[in-house]
């Protein structure tokens, strides 16, 4: 009876060592995710203060230098936490999208909405999840359209599901 409980016990341990390993993966792959986000997208930010410097629009160069250095203490805060609340996330999406609006002249609209039944406070997800999938929405839908873009995202909760849907008015794969 003791050398099948000690049995069960090792195989536990092993499981729980491998699904510990796994989770570890899992977020070292979400830490380069939002790394790779991290350069390309200050760089582009930079560029697009220079640009604003150069046209001598000091107003629009104050607004997203302050939208900047929100968005930037926001991903530095996150970047610390596995999880933050859909709130958080929610604020450094907005900010995000305001600010690449901001650099294609106003080319899109977005509107974001959270379910009635989703209490973004206490509802928890990784940072840093969204941003990717719009930022593509952006750039491969949105940016090869002649007329005004749409994003629309919106966020509902099906059982103990969070559904976050991205949709588009963009060009579309084929293009």
């Amino acid at each position: 009876l003791l050398i099948i409980l000690f049995r069960i016990k090792i195989i536990k341990s092993r499981a729980e060592a491998k699904s510990e390993y796994n989770k570890r993966i899992a977020e070292l792959e979400m830490t380069a995710l939002r790394a790779q986000m991290n350069p390309h997208f200050i760089f582009n930010c930079l560029n697009s203060i220079n640009r604003y410097i150069l046209k001598s629009d000091r107003d629009t160069a104050a607004e997203y230098v302050t939208k900047f250095s929100r968005l930037i203490r926001m991903i530095l805060d996150n970047s610390r936490l596995n999880i933050v609340s859909l709130g958080n996330e929610i604020a450094s999406l907005k900010l995000y999208v305001e600010m690449e609006a901001m650099r294609f002249d106003n080319k899109f609209d977005v509107a974001i909405e959270v379910s009635a039944g989703i209490d973004a406070d206490q509802t928890m997800v990784p940072p840093m999840i969204f941003q990717p999938y719009v930022e593509n929405a952006i750039w491969h839908g949105l940016m090869h359209k002649n007329e005004p873009g749409k994003i629309e995202i919106t966020f509902r909760r099906e059982g103990e599901y969070l559904i976050c849907v991205i949709d588009d008015n963009g060009v579309g794969r084929k293009r």
